[in-house]
């Protein structure tokens, strides 16, 4: 490959290859999808006690959304290190690298956030717009695939990337109007919340839920949701950099 190809050239062609070896193992392409359905079915069974939508229904939606990016994502970088570093002599981009990555990635995640949010609304009619609450989960999802992302690039060993999942999720439940009502929150719960990638999906969700949503809020998070996947993947970049230079 070489040193002169332009960054979105490579991405295409790493893209390219990625789907097909995604393609090529899919029992485990459909074990990933086969875990929305499941999660949504088991949501429609709880919430079914109350019959209607509740905060905490979203909360765990949004939850869910990003636990599937980041067990998609965890061990992709991590199970390849090895061709990396061959391949980054013959003038890998890692931007490029990170890319295709998160890109491919991004089609299962939508399938798997489609699943989820059928099989509830299947036996529990949302409040909201359901293309914008499903636009929520996908950045949510996104989000968590360039976490996961971070967590391979930053791993020696796929068991521990896979291992450090639970941990990047608990604190999205612990820095959450969730965990404890809004009005007790201190400055650090109020701070770390705002980096917390499924507070912006549950804002979407409880503003679309609103009689009068407010669309500039909605916006926001929406922005947000996409800059957090950027600086992520910037930072699964400088983390692939760093490596190499170690």
């Amino acid at each position: 490959m070489s040193a002169a190809a332009p960054v979105v050239a490579q991405a295409r062609l790493l893209s390219a290859r990625y789907r097909a070896v995604m393609i090529g193992d899919w029992p485990t392409l459909l074990l990933l999808l086969g875990q929305a359905p499941l999660i949504g079915w088991l949501c429609a069974v709880v919430w079914a006690s109350v019959e209607r939508d509740t905060p905490s229904l979203w909360f765990v939606l949004c939850l869910s959304a990003i636990w599937f990016g980041c067990i998609n994502a965890c061990r992709e970088i991590v199970k390849e290190r090895a061709i990396l570093e061959r391949e980054r002599f013959f003038g890998l981009s890692l931007p490029a690298y990170v890319a295709s990555k998160l890109s491919v990635l991004s089609v299962p995640g939508l399938a798997q956030v489609v699943l989820l949010l059928g099989a509830v609304e299947w036996q529990l009619a949302l409040r909201g717009n359901l293309a914008l609450q499903l636009l929520a989960l996908w950045g949510a999802s996104l989000c968590g695939t360039a976490l996961g992302l971070a967590v391979s690039a930053l791993s020696r060993h796929q068991e521990r990337a896979v291992g450090a999942v639970p941990l990047l999720l608990l604190p999205q439940i612990l820095f959450s109007e969730v965990a404890i009502p809004r009005d007790r929150f201190g400055p650090a719960v109020d701070a770390g919340e705002e980096i917390m990638p499924a507070k912006w999906a549950f804002q979407i969700f409880k503003e679309l839920a609103a009689l009068e949503p407010d669309w500039v809020q909605v916006a926001v998070a929406f922005g947000v949701q996409g800059l957090m996947t950027a600086g992520l993947a910037a930072l699964t970049v400088a983390l692939l950099v760093r490596r190499q230079e170690v």
